[in-house]
């Protein structure tokens, strides 16, 4: 394993000590969106039907992009399509994004109580 896929162990597994159901989830979503691009890399090799980039992109926005970057190392696919690189970039942005305003919400309304 490469360092990213260690700092993405840890990070699911440091989530899972602040809430379990959120390192869980988080570590299922990637591990599901892994799947989905090893799948589609094997079903390009075989000329099978394929999973839509849309679905791809769909998991990324939900927090799958670390899996994402990962499957595209791993497996080399997507690596030469600019404009799929550039809606999983944007995925990325977004979802950090509106993790860090849901994570602001949520801390400052705590701290008012």
């Amino acid at each position: 394993m490469n360092t990213f896929s260690w700092l993405l162990l840890v990070f699911s597994l440091s989530l899972t000590l602040i809430q379990p159901w959120l390192g869980a989830g988080f570590l299922l979503l990637n591990l599901l969106t892994l799947g989905l691009y090893y799948i589609d890399k094997r079903a390009s090799i075989k000329n099978a039907s394929r999973i839509s980039e849309k679905t791809l992109h769909i998991a990324a926005v939900l927090g799958g992009w670390p899996a994402a970057l990962l499957g595209q190392h791993y497996f080399r696919h997507k690596t030469q399509k600019t404009s799929f690189i550039r809606i999983l970039w944007c995925c990325i942005l977004t979802n950090t994004m509106l993790v860090s305003v849901a994570s602001y919400w949520y801390y400052s309304s705590a701290t008012i109580q």
